[in-house]
């Protein structure tokens, strides 16, 4: 197979693999280094002496021993010989396992290493440099430049800056300018302010940090809560509230409709306690009976306590401490006790 044009350039992308095909004289097939997926000969390209060959026409992908496809052939009677210099650059489609290191998969990497593999096509006008790409590549070494089917040397024939691909020396009236773009990257797409809908979310939303949220926020189901949550401003919750842990709250609390405190005990720290209803209920419970009211009443806490409590056994009021008379009134001085047994 004979060649024209530029000697082959020793230099491998970073963005894909590259390997040098080393003929016999005989051999018409060649073992890969790695997997051409699907069989499908437009995922290599393949330069022999400088030219590059046409897919399928010019070489096919067979399976090696192990029913992989990983065998380059050239077909019956296409053989190498010890002077022919052919590589193989597979196309960065091929499977490559590689596990990015926690947290390293940020917006710009992604931006920046994923590319689409496209193929830009010119006709150049006569004395022509300078071609517009459809993306920027990442160098030099990451395109292929043929001009009319013959390799061009990254940095020697050609230059790249931005989306501008400069040839070195102008181009020929009607030549043929190709340029592969070898890379995996794909489409990147910024999802548009406000375009996700409570239809697009998944069922459950997990968050594992903390969650902002500044404007109004709408629960129509259960909402399950197992850490510390802070409300700076109005929390207002139209539904059942279930609180199965303890409750402070530092300022003033409002409760609209009915209280109802289901424990065994409710502590009042306040200076002054107003009871708007004329009538103050104790010992109600839900079979009310002289036995569950039995000793009710209240206890003053003081050195000593001051009781005023109802005795079942003799259907009396009980104080432990004298009851006062008002001013100007004929009442005496007397054990509560002794003052309502006598009435």
């Amino acid at each position: 197979m004979s060649y024209i044009g530029i000697q082959s350039q020793n230099q491998i992308s970073p963005q894909f693999s590259r390997e040098v095909i080393n003929g016999d004289g005989s051999a018409t097939s060649f073992t890969l280094i790695q997997d051409v997926p699907g069989f499908n000969a437009d995922n290599i390209m393949v330069v022999v002496n400088n030219v590059i060959q046409e897919p399928v026409a010019a070489y096919t992908i067979k399976e090696d021993a192990n029913g992989n496809p990983r065998v380059l052939d050239f077909g019956t009677g296409n053989v190498l010989s010890t002077t022919d210099e052919c590589y193989v650059q597979h196309r960065g489609v091929g499977t490559l396992n590689m596990t990015p290191a926690a947290g390293s998969v940020n917006a710009a990497a992604l931006q920046d290493n994923l590319r689409s593999g496209n193929v830009d096509s010119f006709t150049a006008t006569a004395g022509q440099t300078a071609f517009t790409l459809t993306e920027t590549p990442l160098n030099a070494q990451s395109i292929s430049v043929f001009v009319n089917g013959i390799y061009q040397k990254p940095t020697t024939n050609f230059t790249v800056s931005g989306t501008t691909l400069t040839l070195t020396a102008g181009a020929v009236a009607g030549d043929e300018i190709d340029v592969i773009h070898h890379t995996i990257r794909t489409t990147v797409t910024h999802v548009a302010d406000g375009s996700v809908t409570s239809g697009k979310l998944d069922t459950n939303i997990q968050v594992a940090g903390t969650l902002g949220v500044t404007g109004a926020t709408t629960l129509s189901s259960t909402a399950a809560i197992t850490g510390n949550t802070t409300v700076g401003g109005t929390l207002g919750v139209t539904g059942a509230s279930t609180l199965t842990g303890n409750v402070t709250a530092s300022a003033n609390l409002t409760v609209a409709g009915n209280l109802t405190v289901s424990g065994t005990q409710t502590t009042i720290n306040t200076a002054t306690l107003d009871v708007e209803d004329k009538n103050i209920e104790i010992a109600k419970v839900s079979s009310p009976s002289d036995t569950t009211a039995a000793d009710a009443g209240i206890t003053i806490k003081g050195t000593t306590d001051k009781t005023l409590q109802w005795k079942s056994a003799t259907n009396s009021l009980s104080s432990n401490v004298k009851l006062a008379e008002n001013a100007g009134s004929s009442a005496f001085h007397r054990p509560l006790t002794t003052m309502l047994a006598l009435g």
